[in-house]
């Protein structure tokens, strides 16, 4: 690989898109009611998933949008509600535990655990919120950092609970292993939060000052690279000087967020072209077609490339595309950013060609550096 296409490399596994240690694959089973029930028996939460489980942004919802919960009371042979009402879940909790006088902790976010403003929320006796923490409320950054995680969650903890008084929640977190290779942690270290407050109960600091001593050589080859890449992602992006596939598909991916002032972390979506004797032939042009005919709910934007880049191509994917484009929708692409790998003596034909689909046209220049934005450099420099 050469040095361009590592530096690519790099930058994609410093923001998630290609993690730099081996990332588990996310299987999740479609979210469905759960009910969990205190170490007393006496009270039982229900959770019903929003009606519309699909992964979300991670921020705030609608409460008629969450996930909805139901607290009883169990009276007898019978069960009489406390409470019911939304959770700040947008989909659902993977995980809740119920204390005995009737309080309740929800963990994560289904999809995404580790990530959000929604690892650890907790719920007085009447279903009302006490606080609710992100992973960076409750541990440093660079021990984050370096716990291992999936392609979408951090594994973080586990099989957390409340005391047996009901006073504090006793989270069960992961201490990261220093072996690379291995997806489990070192072992577990127990936090205690006062579940009243939601604050940092009393022997906190102190088993956390422990796990990090424990963590510490994996947390200093954790750092070691991401400085590294913090650099990287402050310079600018050069296409790679090889016409391997994998070293163009993460170029374009990066070039293209660099370019979109509203891409924030997403990935684009990549529709590489093959062309056949200089030409689309009827299945690429199809996929064209379909792609600027229906580009699918997701906001990202969309790249077209040829499979490498050579000039002779280009002139055959901005024909491809003008053709698609008159058989699509007009506006059908309103609002969204098409991105087209030409060079400038190209470019205004590649605008030209997009015109009637409503898109915003932005050239990706692989013969120009492109740099990083002003809102991601100082988001480095803040961090």
């Amino acid at each position: 690989m050469d040095r361009n296409a590592m530096l690519c490399a790099v930058v994609l596994m410093l923001i998630g898109l290609w993690p730099w240690r081996p990332a588990r694959a996310d299987l999740f089973e479609p979210p469905r009611v759960e009910t969990y029930l205190s170490g007393n028996g006496r009270y039982r939460l229900t959770v019903t998933p929003s009606a519309d489980p699909a992964p979300r942004e991670r921020k705030d919802v609608p409460p008629e949008k969450t996930a909805q919960a139901r607290m009883e009371r169990r009276e007898g042979a019978g069960w009489v509600q406390v409470w019911r009402g939304p959770l700040r879940n947008p989909v659902a909790p993977p995980w809740a535990v119920v204390s005995d006088d009737g309080r309740t902790a929800t963990f994560n976010d289904w999809y995404g655990a580790g990530h959000g403003p929604r690892v650890v929320v907790l719920y007085d006796t009447v279903g009302r919120m006490v606080r609710s923490l992100g992973l960076e409320q409750l541990l440093p950054a660079d021990y984050v950092r370096a716990l291992p995680r999936s392609v979408s969650s951090i594994d973080w903890g586990r099989e957390h609970r409340f005391s047996a008084d009901g006073r504090q929640v006793l989270l069960r977190v992961a201490i990261p292993n220093n072996n690379d290779r291995s997806y489990e942690p070192a072992g577990y270290v127990e936090l205690a939060l006062d579940a009243t407050t939601g604050r940092r109960a009393s022997g906190y600091e102190t088993a956390l000052r422990r796990a990090y001593i424990q963590a510490a050589p994996a947390i200093a080859r954790e750092q070691v690279f991401w400085e590294a890449a913090k650099a990287v992602r402050r310079a600018p992006l050069l296409a790679p000087a090889t016409s391997d596939y994998r070293d163009w598909n993460r170029y374009l991916s990066e070039a293209c967020r660099r370019l979109d002032p509203d891409a924030g972390e997403r990935g684009p979506g990549l529709r590489r072209i093959q062309m056949q004797a200089g030409r689309a032939d009827l299945p690429e042009l199809r996929q064209i077609v379909e792609t600027l005919s229906n580009p699918g709910r997701e906001t990202g934007a969309l790249v077209f490339a040829t499979v490498f880049d050579p000039r002779s191509e280009q002139d055959s994917l901005v024909a491809a595309l003008a053709k698609a484009a008159q058989e699509a929708p007009a506006g059908r692409l309103a609002g969204r950013r098409v991105c087209v790998l030409v060079d400038d003596r190209r470019s205004a034909a590649a605008a030209a060609a997009l015109a009637r689909t409503g898109a915003t046209y932005v050239q990706l220049d692989p013969s120009q550096p492109i740099a990083q934005r002003p809102e991601v450099l100082r988001e480095l420099e803040r961090n």
